[in-house]
């Protein structure tokens, strides 16, 4: 199933992606659990409009990349910065974290070739309830399904996905991972 990202979604993973491919690109600054709004990967904001333009092709593009930078700068996930008398386009950290659900929300599932569900348990106590928000939210996005308030299970192949999102939200101490043969899902 693919799924159609709202516009400025869309925008802000085209500038990774721009970015990503970019020979000589700024090593990615991002510690799992950093708050810091360090730069995290930039580029000229010139090569960037330009590839973008060239991606789109569209006749009034130029106007469309400065408000979608407008409108991503106001949500606070990117930021723009004078580099050697240069504008360059700077992820935040909230980018980041919104790059990584765009992920989540794009990435291919495929059924598990043993017919097994992946089951997650998790006990996460009250003083990281915006890391469990943000857990419940992505797992939604990974293609699990609630059994229960903290039981989770799914049918797709997410494994490693799984255990990168225990790990970004530091939560492996409150979790238990299971892989079982059948789920009476009603």
């Amino acid at each position: 199933m693919k799924i159609k990202l709202p516009l400025t979604e869309k925008f802000l993973w085209d500038l990774y992606k721009i970015c990503s491919k970019t020979k000589g690109a700024i090593d990615l600054i991002f510690p799992p659990n950093s708050s810091v709004d360090s730069v995290l990967k930039y580029r000229f904001y010139g090569y960037i409009r330009d590839e973008w333009n060239q991606q789109n092709k569209k006749e009034k593009s130029q106007i469309l990349f400065s408000q979608l930078v407008r409108r991503l700068k106001q949500n606070g996930y990117l930021k723009t910065l004078k580099i050697k008398d240069n504008k360059a386009i700077m992820i935040t950290s909230k980018g980041i974290n919104k790059l990584f659900k765009i992920q989540l929300k794009t990435m291919e599932r495929t059924k598990r070739k043993d017919n097994k569900w992946q089951m997650i348990l998790f006990d996460i106590p009250e003083g990281k309830r915006k890391q469990r928000n943000y857990f419940r939210e992505s797992l939604r996005y990974l293609g699990y399904q609630q059994l229960q308030k903290s039981i989770w299970v799914c049918q797709y192949n997410t494994l490693k996905e799984t255990k990168d999102l225990i790990k970004r939200y530091n939560l492996k101490p409150f979790i238990e991972l299971l892989l079982i043969d059948r789920v009476g899902l009603g």
